[in-house]
């Protein structure tokens, strides 16, 4: 493609591998275009060596422009995106209980959730033999997995004790998310962390 001008050179990324441009090609006229010096494209490595020159400030279109800042309200997304994912993450990992008599850790996932919560509910119903278990998945304190039965009242703790770490991480996101939701600066922001 024969380049006939280029103008706006601008860092397409915070890394500083990629340059956008106005471009203006002799067939399709003026467009957006991001060069690369790696483009697989000669054009596009061409536009890179020229808009960059030596130092990045020495181009033949200018200085090339820092990358933007993102805003604060993107900031803002980006941090309570990434405080979900660690809240969920926190469940996620399971809990521990002694309901067993000993530290046991079970698991969290949401289908380990919906699990326990027919065990528990199942523990419930009126009638039930004196000697009513049910097998439910746990790690014991040297780290093996294994369904091992629970009373009635041992899966009724085991859902105690889960829904208090799952609640408690919930309550945790809820409280991160209202201080960036109230911060006024992108250090506030990026200041609130898991």
């Amino acid at each position: 493609m024969n380049i006939i001008s280029a103008r706006s050179p601008q860092w397409a990324d915070k890394t500083q591998t990629a340059i956008n441009l106005w471009v203006t090609f002799e067939v399709i006229g003026e467009v957006p275009f991001t060069a690369r010096a790696d483009d697989i494209e000669d054009h596009g490595r061409e536009l890179y060596r020229r808009a960059f020159g030596t130092t990045g400030q020495d181009g033949e279109f200018g200085p090339v422009a820092d990358f933007p800042a993102p805003s604060l309200y993107t900031v803002k997304a980006d941090r309570s995106s990434v405080l979900s994912a660690a809240c969920q993450a926190q469940i996620y990992a399971g809990f521990q209980s002694s309901a067993l008599g000993a530290v046991h850790t079970y698991p969290a996932k949401d289908k380990d959730q919906s699990n326990l919560a027919a065990s528990v509910l199942s523990s419930m119903y009126p009638g039930l033999p004196a000697d009513w278990t049910t097998p439910f998945w746990c790690m014991d304190g040297n780290g093996v997995w294994a369904f091992v039965p629970h009373t009635a009242a041992q899966i009724q703790q085991v859902g105690v004790d889960g829904k208090a770490a799952i609640v408690s991480a919930l309550q945790k996101n809820a409280a991160l998310q209202a201080q960036v939701k109230a911060a006024n600066t992108v250090a506030d922001v990026e200041a609130v962390t898991w």
